[in-house]
């Protein structure tokens, strides 16, 4: 049997302080308003805090997701991580000045303890 990679000690090293908002936490709806029903915002959420690095999607980055198996998307950032958690979590991050969605991930953790997330920003996000 192969033993699996540990990524955790080097995810801490090269990390960032990071907010997160997991998409769990957000679907659950604050009651309706006029019969429409509300999402809870990032606001309403205290977020988990994590220290993790977030990278920019560069030429390189984009050749390490099409190797992996990836395959070509618009994103922004790259989120390394040694949580899990579903598509459209939001990531606040101080060192990229704002908020970002989760669109795509790749688990890795039959092998190793990381998963990476694909991260899209936009004004919409900021406001969640």
């Amino acid at each position: 049997m192969m033993k699996k990679l540990k990524m955790k000690s080097l995810i801490n090293r090269k990390g960032v302080d990071i907010n997160v908002w997991s998409a769990d936490l957000l679907d659950g709806s604050t009651g309706p308003v006029d019969g429409v029903p509300v999402q809870k915002t990032t606001d309403e959420i205290e977020p988990e805090k994590r220290h993790e690095p977030i990278l920019p999607y560069s030429t390189f980055a984009h050749t390490l997701m099409n190797v992996s198996g990836g395959s070509q998307s618009d994103v922004d950032l790259l989120w390394l991580s040694t949580g899990k958690y579903p598509k459209n979590t939001i990531v606040e991050s101080t060192t990229q000045e704002g908020k970002y969605r989760v669109v795509n991930y790749s688990n890795y953790q039959d092998y190793s303890d990381v998963v990476i997330y694909e991260l899209k920003g936009d004004d919409l996000n900021q406001s969640i």
